[in-house]
């Protein structure tokens, strides 16, 4: 089925009193603060059934790092031809002024991504005021994802009659039986321990530290924490040292730590392999 057809089909069972634009963001990374968005796609899905989509590429006037190209495919060339936010802020507030959001994870992602290209574009914000459908939200709160829910799910709450909800020696009974149950049911699950340690935690190569407080960008260390979430460590240990001082005498791992005391006295981390 076509776009406009699933659009239809969603109209068919969703009561409509203005607009819904189902919208999707592909980006050079997570922080709105300083990524930027390089492709939009919407359906805009009037209360009468009518359907219409758009799309474009958007030159994000930055480098797209080489880790985000990997997931969405789209490269600096790709892009570079591409018209800015700002030459398509007219057509993109038209699409949204007036209607409600639809999207996977558009409250926390896409929404808030729109809202700061279109701050940094000289406008307002065209979706404050939408009443937001998220799929992603949805999905959460019908699929519960408890220990009880997956035993629903791996069809062995028979097996666990007796089951105790919260009593310790219950739930790991119950673990036990839903983690035997997923190996059966995922043939393409590694059989190791090694394997499957890897397999749900890959090593990630951005990372400076265990709990990815500070990561590769482009090849320098960068923050990835709180308000200053985007800057880099040489940019705070020149412009704004409180920061990495409050990061000293707050509760973060001594790895972190280290990095941060390097930073101030200036030894900023070098890439093995800068991008």
């Amino acid at each position: 089925m076509t776009v406009e057809q699933l659009a239809t089909a969603l109209a068919n069972h969703l009561t409509l009193t203005r607009p819904l634009v189902c919208v999707d963001l592909e980006a050079t990374g997570l922080w709105p603060g300083v990524d930027r968005i390089v492709q939009i796609a919407t359906a805009k899905i009037l209360p009468d059934g009518t359907v219409s989509t758009w799309s474009s590429l958007v030159n994000p006037e930055q480098p797209i790092p080489e880790e985000t190209t990997a997931i969405h495919g789209i490269t600096d060339t790709m892009a570079a031809d591409a018209p800015t936010f700002l030459r398509l802020a007219p057509a993109i507030d038209s699409i949204l002024t007036g209607s409600d959001l639809t999207g996977y994870n558009v409250e926390r992602f896409d929404r808030r991504l729109l809202a700061a290209e279109f701050r940094r574009a000289g406008r307002e914000d065209p979706t404050a005021g939408a009443r937001v459908i998220d799929a992603y939200t949805i999905f959460l709160r019908q699929e519960p994802r408890s220990l009880d829910a997956a035993l629903r799910f791996y069809g062995i709450e028979d097996g666990m009659a007796t089951r105790l909800p919260h009593d310790a020696g219950s739930d790991v009974e119950a673990t036990v039986a839903v983690l035997a149950a997923q190996l059966q049911r995922y043939p393409d699950v590694p059989r190791t321990v090694e394997g499957l340690h890897d397999w749900l935690y890959p090593p990630d190569p951005t990372r400076l530290d265990a709990d990815g407080k500070i990561i590769w960008r482009n090849g320098v260390a960068t923050v990835a924490f709180g308000a200053q979430a985007g800057r880099s460590l040489a940019d705070l240990a020149s412009s704004d040292r409180g920061f990495l001082e409050w990061v000293l005498r707050k509760d973060f791992s001594d790895e972190v730590k280290a990095i941060v005391r390097e930073a101030l006295a200036g030894r900023l981390p070098v890439a093995a392999n800068p991008q």
